[in-house]
């Protein structure tokens, strides 16, 4: 009998591939889309056979089981992608840098909102960009609040030692107070940052929010702390991994809230891996200096530290992401340890090379890195998104800028 020629379309791309000899094809029989790559199954229905038609509902199910929503052939896979320009961006700089000084720094704030608005617009996903709705005003306004908060209270204490006297109770006062202050305002820079910053964010009209308050995340932040103090080291992964969940589980796109699934078990071996192979890397080159008399061996331990910690920081953002749920979609990291140590080793050797005026092709190149590594695996379900309404103060971004607690995109 002659074998009819058979033809299997890509879920995904919708490419239509010709099979030369169906007789290899055997019911969940996997392959791959060579255009896109996207795995998928196959289900062999023998044609105009007498068996086939009584079978019907057996071949169904097993297509069902084969071909159902947790199969690869019917993940669906979304990625992000970004569109700027390296030569916008450095002439973004060049003119934010000539108003900085110009205005004896005052532009700063609007200097970061536009550039800040330019990323996010650049950035694409599903065919649809994001877009950032702070201003430079609304970031001057909360600095300046911040700054009453923070500020006032903080050279306060630090200047009072200097310019009064006082017994020597009052400055041990006024010392441990002056350790205890940025303490207690970091969980709230974070808190309040985080919640500016994600109310500014929308993406198909539909903005983001963050829910999260200060006091548990205080309590998080301090036994956190506590535990990874007394088990020098050990409880860090479960740390960051407490912290992470906290972050990701108060975060919504609307009305429909991120899910962190992830545990400190999983991320502990790389840790515990980490401080031990940084110990013989750090050992190592001090044992040679301390027997030879040579000194600038010591030099290297940037190039063989660095690496390792960065080794660990791949592991931790990659173990983030693949624990990062929204809906039924799961966002999928494919960052490697040796591609993000080549990141950030090109982009040092650029900035040291060209004095820092090479920062917009480190900035663009990282978030092509970041963005080219990251999935987001299932249907997005977006027509349950609805809008909810409720704004943000500005007073602890300013917080987070006198604090120095990074963002994405700052």
């Amino acid at each position: 009998m002659k074998l009819m020629p058979l033809k299997v379309t890509c879920v995904r791309c919708q490419t239509t591939h010709r099979v030369r000899d169906s007789r290899v094809l055997k019911p969940k029989a996997r392959s791959r889309c060579s255009c896109c790559d996207v795995p998928f199954g196959v289900v062999v229905l023998p044609p105009h056979t007498k068996e086939a038609t009584e079978n019907s509902t057996s071949i169904q199910s097993l297509q069902a089981d084969t071909l159902g929503p947790t199969s690869p052939s019917h993940q669906i896979v979304t990625r992000p992608s970004f569109h700027g320009r390296v030569g916008t961006v450095f002439g973004m700089q060049i003119g934010n840098m000539f108003l900085t000084l110009l205005t004896l720094g005052v532009y700063h704030f609007w200097a970061k909102a536009k550039v800040r608005k330019y990323f996010f617009s650049q950035t694409e996903l599903a065919g649809d960009r994001f877009m950032y709705h702070g201003t430079g005003k609304e970031l001057c306004i909360g600095f300046l609040k911040a700054g009453m908060v923070f500020g006032v209270p903080y050279f306060a204490l630090n200047g009072l030692p200097a310019y009064i006297d006082l017994p020597r109770w009052a400055i041990t006062v006024c010392s441990v107070l002056l350790v205890l202050l940025p303490w207690v305002f970091a969980p709230i820079a974070v808190i309040g940052a985080r919640r500016y910053r994600m109310s500014r964010i929308s993406w198909r009209g539909i903005r983001f929010s963050f829910h999260g308050r200060v006091r548990p995340f205080l309590a998080l932040m301090l036994k956190g702390t506590a535990l990874t103090a007394l088990t020098l080291g050990a409880y860090y992964p479960y740390y960051q991994t407490k912290r992470q969940e906290y972050l990701v589980n108060h975060t919504r796109l609307g009305n429909r809230s991120f899910n962190f699934d992830g545990t400190g078990a999983e991320l502990a071996p790389g840790f515990v891996l980490t401080p031990l192979v940084t110990f013989f890397a750090v050992m190592i080159p001090m044992f040679v200096a301390y027997n030879t008399g040579n000194f600038r061996v010591l030099l290297l331990l940037p190039f063989t530290v660095g690496p390792v910690w960065i080794w660990f920081l791949a592991k931790k953002q990659r173990f983030f992401w693949n624990h990062t749920v929204f809906g039924r979609v799961r966002f999928q990291s494919t960052m490697t340890p040796r591609a993000l140590v080549n990141l950030y080793v090109g982009n040092f050797l650029l900035l040291i090379a060209t004095l820092g005026f090479a920062w917009p092709w480190t900035t663009v190149r990282t978030l092509q890195f970041h963005l080219q590594n990251l999935a987001l695996v299932g249907p997005l379900d977006l027509h349950a998104v609805l809008q909810e309404s409720g704004e943000a103060t500005v007073t602890q971004e300013g917080l987070a800028n006198l604090l120095d607690s990074g963002f994405e995109f700052d």
